[in-house]
């Protein structure tokens, strides 16, 4: 990567006298200079026009009007160095042009494509230059979007749908998460009956998974949200909580992951770094005590919660466990 010297900053006002002095000295080096100040110049123009096809667009979360000036000041930074660095072209094609180079150096052919080249330039007026740098970013834009709905969607065919995991009944539900709940309640030192007869509450037994947008399976079994966190993927849904003892319905988000296993290791994870549950992690394996003391801890706002985990844990789904 080539970098910038320290002391070439685009707002260096006094490079332009040490420049007058090169010029006399070393007139190569000082045109070469001129030149790639010249297609700093018109990269910043490319670079501004873009910044504001993106505003059309939406300026996003972080857009103020001190953003934008350190924004400003990055991309005439950033024009000097692509200068510097190579550029476009046009300042090679402009020293070329003012040289006149010889035929041993450079063939009659490349004299005349850059001159069509610099005319081709010259012949663009500001409004001109402006309307092709904002079509060839929202060009750019367009194609980065249709990228990544491609992506999206590609990794939406393989992920499969909630209703694919949908369990038809609670004996299938049951037998098929028995071994992941007691996994995870070895890990925490609790009733694995506990474990599972919560994931069952969450879920409905299994019939009323948590979906993505796009009807991909979350594998969310424990209800638990994507709060500031949670770094990985995550389903917006509609919920039921409780607030001051009202049932209302509310959009929340919620972690996904990529399988059954996963949800009950960061079930047992999530407890495991939570300060308000560490009451419930201290009861062992009564099984109505930790159930009690999630509840106590804040796991869910319904007033019921710990009684109807404890009811399912006395079905005859468990009874055989």
């Amino acid at each position: 990567m080539n970098t910038v010297p320290s002391n070439e900053f685009y707002a260096d006002f006094s490079s332009l006298s040490a420049l007058k002095t090169k010029a006399q000295k070393d007139p190569d080096s000082a045109l070469r200079e001129v030149t790639q100040q010249f297609e700093s110049i018109f990269i910043n123009m490319l670079l501004k026009n873009m910044r504001s096809t993106n505003e059309a667009i939406g300026g996003g979360l972080f857009s103020s009007a001190q953003t934008k000036q350190y924004q400003e000041m990055m991309d005439s930074q950033m024009a000097q160095s692509l200068a510097k660095s190579g550029g476009i072209g046009l300042s090679e094609a402009l020293i070329r042009q003012y040289q006149q180079t010889s035929p041993e150096s450079s063939t009659s052919q490349s004299r005349q494509d850059d001159t069509d080249f610099l005319n081709q330039v010259a012949k663009q007026d500001l409004a001109r230059i402006q309307v092709l740098a904002k079509q060839a970013s929202m060009d750019f834009i367009s194609s980065v979007q249709e990228d990544n709905n491609i992506t999206a969607q590609t990794e939406a065919a393989s992920a499969p749908s909630a209703l694919s995991v949908v369990f038809d009944s609670p004996d299938e539900f049951v037998d098929s998460l028995w071994p992941h709940a007691q996994a995870a309640a070895q890990k925490i030192g609790v009733d694995p009956k506990a474990v599972l007869a919560q994931a069952a509450l969450e879920t409905g037994w299994g019939k009323y998974p948590i979906a993505k947008e796009d009807g991909a399976a979350s594998f969310n079994l424990f209800g638990i949200k994507a709060d500031n966190r949670w770094q990985g993927d995550r389903a917006v849904v509609n919920t039921l909580e409780y607030r001051d003892g009202v049932a209302k319905r509310e959009k929340a988000a919620f972690r996904a992951y990529q399988s059954f296993s996963e949800s009950f290791d960061d079930y047992a994870r999530f407890l495991q770094t939570s300060e308000r549950y560490q009451e419930a992690l201290r009861v062992g394996e009564n099984a109505t005590a930790f159930t009690q003391s999630l509840q106590h801890g804040g796991y869910a706002t319904d007033p019921q919660y710990a009684q109807k985990i404890n009811n399912i844990m006395s079905s005859e789904w468990f009874k055989r466990l």
